[in-house]
């Protein structure tokens, strides 16, 4: 006998249905803690005011970097939000540890430091800490450049000059004895020795002083092999790292570079931190700018803070007088920051994954800090 159908054939797909819708409230509600504890609250996010990634405009409009990133993520989250502007690293901090933030963007690296204090999202940014310092501009400071290659290149100086009088030594020892026989044009003196030498070595070659032996010849001949080879081994060096001085710059220091420098750093942000961790004496900054118009006018000699703000502050108002840094000390990543324990990390970091990897958005990055 054909079996009969079943009395209830819509059941497990009402089952199945009501599962899902389940599962999507559960979600929703991990996603959005603050909504679901406080009636559709919107999420409180900190935004350090930090250019390029989070920045208060005159208007009270919040742009960045950062704050674009965010906004992105809270649309694939379905989360609604408010931005809370703050100053201070430190304020922010503080926030997330007494839940008065559910979460904080900006320019806010992954530090040992934070880790004890709140947790961190999946990385939004490279970064790192890097060094600003004055440009080096008009005759002193060139001047002061030529004088600091030359004394790199002391001992290649010093063993010219000593072959230099070597030869004219020789040269006066071998012609001393023609003086009496061909006049004024023999090297008769040691004065005459080193002279000839000098004028030899330069390619100068007045004629005025010349050897008149066969030995003589033979030294003068070995003198000018010698001289050619000692001038531009001393003229390609000396080009090369003046030439590598003004490509490089000043700002690729290493840490025993910052020794005895007079230092600054905003309190509490990853360059001071990176100090602190090396026991280096710095002067506290309240902002970046700050930091930067002191060494714009001499007040210090160094600025240490995170890489991307440095090169945007630079570009936009120092760069008359400020070297930008392209390279970094310590490479580091900046990431969304969050109270420890947080229920939002797990979404927000896939959300992260899938934003931060897209061709979109790394044209939107471009758009910020170039190529």
């Amino acid at each position: 006998m054909p079996k009969s159908p079943s009395p209830h054939p819509s059941s497990p797909p009402l089952a199945n249905l009501g599962r899902s819708i389940a599962a999507a409230l559960a979600l929703l509600m991990l996603v959005c803690p603050a909504a679901a504890a406080a009636g559709d609250a919107p999420l409180r996010v900190a935004v350090y005011d930090v250019p390029p990634y989070g920045l208060v405009e005159p208007v009270g409009s919040i742009d960045g970097v950062s704050v674009d990133l965010w906004r992105r993520t809270a649309e694939v989250l379905g989360c609604p939000y408010r931005f809370i502007p703050v100053s201070q690293m430190e304020a922010v901090l503080q926030g997330l540890e007494r839940n008065e933030f559910d979460v904080a963007v900006g320019a806010i690296s992954i530090t040992p430091q934070r880790l004890a204090r709140v947790d961190f999202s999946y990385p939004a940014h490279r970064s790192g800490v890097a060094v600003a310092v004055r440009k080096d501009k008009g005759a002193l400071a060139a001047l002061l450049n030529y004088g600091a290659v030359l004394a790199e290149l002391s001992p290649l100086i010093a063993i010219t000059a000593a072959l230099l009088v070597a030869m004219g030594v020789a040269m006066w020892l071998v012609e001393k004895p023609m003086r009496s026989a061909t006049g004024d044009s023999a090297v008769g003196s040691l004065r005459d020795g080193v002279y000839w030498a000098v004028v030899t070595m330069t390619t100068v070659g007045y004629g005025d002083k010349t050897p008149k032996t066969a030995r003589g010849r033979a030294i003068a001949i070995l003198w000018m092999l010698v001289s050619v080879a000692l001038i531009s081994i001393l003229s390609t060096t000396l080009v090369s790292k003046m030439t590598a001085e003004r490509v490089a710059g000043v700002y690729r220091l290493s840490n025993g570079d910052l020794e005895g420098k007079r230092l600054a750093a905003v309190a509490h942000s990853s360059g001071a931190e990176y100090l602190d961790e090396r026991h280096m004496q710095y002067a506290h900054f309240d902002d970046l700018p700050g930091a930067l118009t002191a060494l714009a006018a001499g007040r210090a000699d160094a600025v240490v803070n995170n890489v991307g703000a440095l090169q945007y502050l630079v570009a936009e108002r120092f760069s008359r007088t400020i070297e930008a840094p392209d390279s970094v000390l310590a490479p580091a990543y900046m990431a969304f920051a969050l109270p420890r324990g947080s229920a939002l990390k797990q979404p927000l970091d896939r959300a992260l994954i899938e934003i931060t990897a897209s061709p979109e958005w790394r044209r939107v990055e471009e758009t910020y800090f170039g190529q």
